[in-house]
C-alpha cells in the first residue's frame, strides 16, 4: 500500500536553444538540465559545438535542431552527462514502504520493467498484430501494477516475491482469472525477463513457482445437433447477417477473427466455390483456399446475393449488410452471446464453436482427414488429428443413439 503521496520532483529539462534573439554576432547554445542524484540538485549543461561556425541563421537553427534531437534521444535512452554515473537515477517524492525497503528512495524509470518490455516488443518483428496486442495488454497491466504498488523501480527490484504477489493477490485473488489466462500472463512476462537476462541486466528470471488460476473450463465446444436447430430458427429470423457468418464458419472453417471479419466479396470465387484466405488473415500464416459446399454456394448466390455486391466491400459490413467498413472486433461475438443467453444455452457455446461444429459434422459424415486438413489450413494430417481430438472429441454413435433410457425401462 502507498504510505505517502507527495509531489513529484522534476528530473530532466529537455534541451532548448538560446539563439540570443537571433543575433548571429553572439554565440548561440543548446542548454538542458538534469538532477544530480548525489546532490539532489538540478545541474545545467550547455553545448556550443558546431553551431556558431555558421554565419547564416537558418543553418544555425538547422544545426541546433540536430543537436537537440541527439541529446533528447540520449537522455530518454538513459544517457547521463555525469561522468561517473552510467545512467540517470530518478528520485521522486512518491514514497512507498516497500520501495524504501527494497530499493531505497531512488527509481530508474529508464531501467524499469516498462522500459524493457518495450525494448522486448521491438524484437518481435515477425509477430502478428494479434500476438503483439496480447503482449502489450498483458505487459501493460503488469507495468501499471508495479508502478501503482512500488513506483518506477529498477527492473532488478522486481523479484520473485514481487511477481508472486502480482499473480496471487491481483490476478487470482482480485481478478479471479482462469488458469489459461494466468499461463498467458506468465509466458508473456517471463519472455521479457528472458530478454533482460540475455542483455545482462539481471542474473535470473524471477518468474517461477507461479500459482494456478481458477479452473474455468469454458473453451468453445461444438454445438450439439439438437441445439443447432434452436440457434438457426432464432438467429436466421432475427439476425440473418449473424447466421450467414455462422454458416461461413461452419461450412468453410473460417475463424471468426480476421478470416471471417475481414472477408471481402473479391475473396469469394462464386463460379468454382472457393474462398481465398490469404496468409495475412490466416491464423496459421499460410495461404489456403477453403471449399464452399455446393448447397451453401447456391445460397450465397441466390439468397444472400453476395455476387452482386461491390467486390471491394467487406462481406460483414456495418448496417447488417456488405459494405466498405468491416464490423468491430467483438461485434459478431457479442451478438451471438446475446442469442445464447436468450436460448439459455451453455456458456461453452461461443462464436468460435461453429468452426468446431463444422469439423464435428464433417467427421460424423466420414469426410477424410486430408479434406479436413486442407479446409482448416493445417500443415499436416497429424495436426488435424490432434486438433479434432482436442477440440471436437470422439463421440460413440452407438452409445449416443442406442443406449437405453432409464425412464423407459
Amino acid at each position: 500500500k502507498k504510505t505517502k503521496v507527495m509531489e513529484r520532483i522534476k528530473m530532466i529539462i529537455l534541451p532548448q536553444l538560446n539563439d540570443c534573439a537571433g543575433d548571429i554576432t553572439k554565440n548561440w547554445f543548446v542548454y538542458y538540465s538534469v538532477r544530480d542524484p548525489r546532490t539532489n540538485r538540478m545541474e545545467r549543461f550547455k553545448t556550443y559545438k558546431g553551431i556558431n561556425k555558421f554565419k547564416n541563421p537558418e543553418r544555425r537553427y538547422a544545426k541546433s535542431e540536430e543537436i537537440i534531437g541527439e541529446i533528447s534521444k540520449k537522455l530518454k535512452e538513459g544517457w547521463t552527462p555525469f561522468k561517473d554515473d552510467s545512467k540517470i537515477i530518478y528520485a521522486d517524492q512518491l514514497r512507498y514502504k516497500n520501495i524504501v525497503e527494497i530499493y531505497g528512495e531512488m527509481r530508474a524509470s529508464n531501467t524499469s520493467f516498462r522500459f524493457y518490455s518495450n525494448k522486448y516488443l521491438e524484437t518481435l518483428t515477425k509477430a502478428s498484430d494479434g500476438t503483439l496486442g496480447t503482449y502489450r495488454s498483458k505487459l501493460r497491466i503488469f507495468s501499471e501494477w508495479i508502478e501503482a504498488n512500488y513506483g518506477e523501480v529498477d527492473i532488478s527490484a522486481v523479484t520473485n516475491s514481487v511477481v508472486l504477489k502480482f499473480f496471487s493477490e491481483h490476478l487470482i485473488g482480485k481478478k479471479k482469472l482462469a488458469d489459461k489466462t494466468i499461463r498467458c500472463f506468465k509466458q508473456n512476462i517471463s519472455n521479457v525477463f528472458d530478454y533482460v537476462v540475455e542483455v545482462g541486466r539481471v542474473m535470473k528470471n524471477p518468474v517461477y513457482n507461479i500459482p494456478q488460476g481458477y479452473d474455468k473450463d469454458e473453451a468453445p465446444r461444438p454445438v450439439a445437433e439438437f441445439d443447432i436447430q434452436k440457434f438457426r430458427d432464432l438467429i436466421s429470423r432475427r439476425d440473418p447477417q449473424l447466421w450467414m457468418a455462422i454458416e461461413f464458419e461452419t461450412y468453410c472453417f473460417l475463424r471468426p477473427g480476421k478470416e471471417l471479419r475481414l472477408l471481402k466479396i473479391r475473396d469469394i470465387d462464386f463460379a468454382r466455390g472457393l474462398i481465398n484466405v490469404d496468409r495475412f488473415r490466416s491464423k496459421t500464416n499460410r495461404d489456403r483456399f477453403a471449399t464452399i459446399p455446393d448447397h451453401f454456394l447456391i445460397k450465397i448466390r441466390e439468397v444472400y446475393n453476395l455476387h452482386k455486391c461491390n467486390r471491394d466491400f467487406y462481406v460483414f459490413g456495418k448496417g447488417y449488410k456488405p459494405g466498405p467498413e468491416c464490423l468491430g472486433k467483438n461485434n459478431l461475438k457479442n451478438r451471438f452471446n446475446s442469442f445464447r443467453e436468450i436460448l439459455n444455452m451453455p456458456s461453452e457455446y461461443k462464436l468460435y464453436s461453429w468452426k468446431h461444429t463444422g469439423n464435428s459434422l464433417a467427421l460424423d459424415n466420414n469426410i477424410s482427414m486430408y479434406a479436413l486438413r486442407d479446409q482448416n489450413g493445417h500443415s499436416s494430417v497429424q495436426v488435424t488429428e490432434i486438433y479434432t481430438k482436442n477440440k471436437v472429441g470422439t463421440i460413440s454413435r452407438e452409445i449416443r443413439d442406442k443406449f437405453p433410457d432409464l425412464d423407459n425401462l
